[in-house]
């Protein structure tokens, strides 16, 4: 936010100089008003500009104090600023007007200032200080005197750059706005007049050429011109500009983009954000939008509602005066069909949009002399062959936005006519009247009410006709709804023609109710689809179920199988290979199996070293122990491979069991 007074400056900075403060001041306040589009960015940037400012007056000294750079204190402090510390210092010793209404610095030299209160204008000796503060002398009244100097001259014209710069999002890098900004700024400060008058001319010529650049918008660091916007009531004001159309510069209007747009004026918003656009212009905003659908050929009936408007079938009668036209010598004619904008009457407004893109109806146009009558027209609305005079060809939309074209002319008693009006000027004589139907809304253009014609839907012909003289009228017969089948509304169809009406609703009726079969049909068959899926569901759950309680039980019979194998291979008394079955005759796998077997086997060999009877006296001895043992190892040793063991854990254990220890 800006910085209204110096206390309201951040701590780093009040702890400069009051002239430094002043200038950090005045610096962000501008920048901050000028990077207003820049959004996140806007403060940091205004930030940076005001520090910038300072460091053209100031320095840091070796302890980090801001010093001035060159001179005294005095020398370092820009007008501006100096006017600022006037401004303060009056308050400062006067105290606060009575009336409420603040001084004003109106003039300074530098020695004196000349300030107004309440109306009465005073003079006064002021000093200052090495430190920026100011000491004033007594005041005394003085009578006005407003003198235009090219000082400030120059000190208008380039406030009026920086803010066009802003405006334009034009960069200060460019070499011609900076040297214009840095000759200003050192003049304005210098007050020398001579050199202020020399460069107000470049000042001048430098602003002139910034406002022919157009102002851009930038968004999300692109930049946009107005024509990429719904709303832009003021070209020169980007701030004011709302509903951007393009996705980008490179493709412009997309649907994408469109359905954004649409979306802000919807009562939710886009994304929680409703846009606020004027009741009067809001009617032009949704006609923009509308018109940005039609060129990216999107059907009315796709067309968010939120930007749509009641429409109506309106006659399209208008006449254009053969001024422009140019006849040459092979019967064809250059001539203006429509041009934008209202119609003579302002009853009807063709936008320049709708004519561009839907100028490719008048192509082929039939042309005939003069208007059929409002009796022809009921009787022959296809036109009699006798009053085809010419086609029109090469329809196109020239660079005013006029629809132009080929009036070939087919008819030589026409092309006589014609060519007879040409060599004596009187070609302005005749004009061009156009018979279509468009589609039109009821809206206000430059505070006119009038129909917008939206859509070009059908041209019925393009006619010769007498351009009426000062004063005169040309007489087109008021479109008959009633008989025309283009304009005639539901209303007077249903009167008129019961019978087709009548079999209208019926076809109508007939292929809703075929609808609504086929959408209970397809309802029905949802059902039976959702019923046959709760029944697979559960039956595919049953077989999951089995499925595990089969592989449950064949890992268990695996399993047995094993422990069966294991237990069967180890030579062990009956009862103890009994135990063990007994004790896994439930296990799904063999785990723990061999180390059962062992520990069986080594508590066995335990019980038989302990058995033995010892201190008795010489016993009858085995013939051959070393046999006995060997074989009873070998026996032990085939146990515990069977229960799986490794073979040298296997001979580990059997010795142990053998031995005894």
């Amino acid at each position: 936010m800006p910085y209204p007074t110096l206390d309201s400056l951040p701590d780093v900075v009040k702890q400069m100089p009051v002239g430094a403060q002043h200038i950090y001041q005045s610096a962000f306040n501008s920048a901050y008003e000028q990077y207003k589009d820049r959004g996140d960015q806007r403060e940091p940037l205004s930030h940076g500009t005001a520090w910038a400012a300072v460091k053209t007056k100031y320095k840091q000294d070796n302890e980090g104090n801001w010093v001035a750079k060159e001179g005294t204190m005095k020398e370092s402090i820009s007008v501006e600023n100096k006017r600022q510390l006037l401004q303060s210092a009056l308050l400062a010793k006067f105290g606060e007007p009575a009336s409420g209404m603040n001084y004003w610095v109106e003039d300074m030299t530098d020695t004196d200032v000349v300030y107004s209160q309440d109306g009465q204008s005073y003079r006064a000796a002021y000093v200052v200080g090495e430190d920026g503060n100011i000491t004033l002398g007594e005041p005394e009244k003085v009578v006005r005197q407003t003198v235009y100097a090219s000082v400030e001259s120059l000190r208008k014209v380039y406030s009026d750059i920086i803010q066009e710069v802003g405006r334009r999002n034009a960069s200060t890098d460019s070499a011609r706005i900076r040297k214009i900004v840095e000759l200003c700024q050192e003049l304005l400060s210098s007050e020398d007049e001579a050199k202020a008058k020399e460069a107000l001319k470049e000042a001048k010529s430098v602003l002139a050429w910034l406002k022919e650049q157009a102002a851009m918008k930038t968004e999300d660091g692109v930049e946009f011109p107005a024509a990429a916007y719904a709303y832009a009531p003021d070209p020169e004001k980007p701030s004011e500009w709302k509903l951007r159309l393009w996705e980008d510069p490179t493709k412009k209007v997309t649907r994408k983009q469109l359905g954004a747009a649409a979306a802000a004026l919807s009562p939710g918003g886009f994304r929680g954000q409703k846009v606020d656009i004027p009741s009067d212009d809001l009617p032009g905003v949704k006609r923009k939008i509308r018109a940005a659908y039609r060129s990216l050929d999107v059907p009315d009936d796709e067309m968010p509602r939120w930007i749509k408007e009641s429409e109506s079938r309106e006659p399209v009668f208008e006449v254009t005066q053969l001024t422009e036209a140019e006849l040459n010598n092979k019967g064809i004619a250059q001539l203006v069909v429509i041009q934008p904008g209202f119609n003579a009457s302002k009853e009807k407004y063709y936008p320049a949009d709708m004519l561009a893109r839907d100028y490719s109806v008048f192509e082929g146009a039939k042309m005939f002399s003069d208007h059929a009558t409002e009796a022809e027209e009921k009787e022959r609305p296809e036109r009699s062959i006798k009053d085809w005079v010419a086609t029109l060809k090469n329809v196109k939309v020239d660079e005013q936005g006029r629809v132009v074209g080929e009036a070939v002319v087919i008819e030589p008693w026409m092309q006589e006519k014609l060519a007879q009006l040409r060599d004596k000027g009187l070609l302005s004589e005749m004009g061009v009247s156009i018979n279509a139907v468009g589609t039109g809304i009821r809206s206000t253009i430059e505070g006119i009410k009038t129909s917008v014609i939206e859509k070009l839907n059908r041209i019925r012909s393009v006619d010769f006709v007498t351009w009426p003289g000062a004063g005169g009228m040309v007489t087109l017969y008021e479109a008959d709804r009633e008989h025309d089948v283009d304009l005639i509304n539901l209303e007077t169809f249903r009167e008129r023609r019961p019978d087709l009406a009548k079999q209208i609703e019926s076809a109508a009726k007939a292929e809703i109710m075929q609808e609504v079969k086929q959408k209970m049909e397809l309802e029905e068959r949802v059902k039976e689809l959702e019923g046959e899926v709760g029944t697979l569901t559960d039956e595919n759950t049953d077989l999951k179920g089995k499925i595990a309680e089969a592989d449950k039980a064949k890992a268990k019979a695996e399993a047995q199988a094993k422990i069966k194998e294991a237990v069967g291979k180890a030579e062990l008394p009956d009862a103890t290979r009994a135990r063990i079955t007994e004790r896994f005759k439930d296990a799904e796998s063999d785990e723990g199996v061999a180390e059962a077997i062992t520990d069986e086997a080594t508590y066995i060999a335990t019980l038989a070293e302990a058995g033995k009877v010892k201190g008795m006296g010489t016993t009858s001895a085995d013939p051959n122990p070393e046999k006995s043992r060997a074989a009873l190892k070998e026996s032990f040793k085939a146990s515990y491979k069977a229960a799986g063991k490794p073979d040298d854990e296997a001979e580990k254990l059997a010795e142990i069991a053998a031995t005894g220890r």
